[in-house]
């Protein structure tokens, strides 16, 4: 059973988590469904996750084509918030250990702050361009799609119960992780638009052909979140083992900046 005063404490996580989620949302369908009558709705919400009765609904899929073709996984307003509520528990903890360079999702590291970084690399290697200096740009194909959910999940748990006084219910919050990490999107979905819409998308980029325990939806905030913990032991093996003081990663794109090519060719080998 879980203490009283956690349970007040997560019933106004969840009431935050849900302004949180429809600051953007307010006008879609499913906000202004959830938003009738919203507060019992989250009263109603709170009891099925204090007695781990919280089931993911349905999404919707389709696929867009700007800037590149997407196949897309909307969850429903209620699922949502408890993205938002996960996101707000455990980001802070995991916040504190990426690099300074992964950007995607986090404050104040988009893709314009990024592109000024690689900028700097540049001019630092190259000591204002007086000197060579060679990039190496790498991505991981079908990435979202790629991510193992049970090494994932393993990464989460391990690091939030090593963290000392934490604010919030571990046990509660990776039930609803797990929930949300091993939740196959596909299983209940309704598809949106025409089946033609996912011609010429590469099967590496749609979840209807993920392995088993495999893949995440682009679209959730939680797989954002995922896709930088997933990745996080790779970037401090490049600062730490490697010792590649200029690279950055958004997401899944990476990039070396470094003075000698040889040992670039190196890091593609590794």
């Amino acid at each position: 059973m879980i203490k009283t005063n956690n349970n007040q404490q997560l019933l106004l996580d969840l009431f935050r988590a849900y302004f949180d989620t429809r600051k953007n949302k307010r006008r879609t369908a499913n906000a202004l469904a959830f938003e009738a009558d919203y507060e019992n709705k989250l009263f109603v919400l709170y009891e099925d996750i204090i007695n781990h009765r919280y089931k993911i609904g349905q999404s919707i899929c389709f696929v867009i084509n700007k800037p590149i073709k997407r196949e897309i996984f909307a969850a429903d307003f209620r699922d949502r918030i408890i993205h938002h509520l996960i996101f707000n528990y455990i980001n802070p903890i995991f916040e504190h250990h990426f690099i300074k360079d992964s950007y995607s999702c986090r404050i104040g590291k988009g893709t314009s702050e990024g592109i000024k970084r690689v900028g700097h690399f540049i001019r630092s290697c190259s000591e204002n361009y007086q000197k060579d200096c060679y990039i190496l740009k790498l991505d991981i194909e079908g990435y979202f799609m790629a991510m193992d959910r049970n090494i994932l999940y393993k990464k989460i748990e391990t690091k939030l119960r090593e963290v000392k006084n934490i604010s919030f219910n571990i046990d509660l919050i990776l039930y609803l992780i797990h929930e949300v990490v091993f939740n196959d999107p596909t299983k209940n979905c309704h598809m949106k638009g025409k089946r033609e819409d996912w011609l010429g998308l590469p099967k590496s980029k749609s979840l209807f052909y993920s392995k088993e325990g495999k893949g995440f939806p682009i679209g959730n905030l939680t797989s954002q979140l995922f896709g930088n913990i997933y990745l996080d032991d790779l970037d401090h093996f490049v600062h730490e083992n490697i010792k590649v003081k200029n690279y950055g990663r958004y997401v899944d794109d990476m990039v070396f900046v470094h003075p000698d090519k040889d040992f670039l060719r190196f890091v593609v080998l590794l």
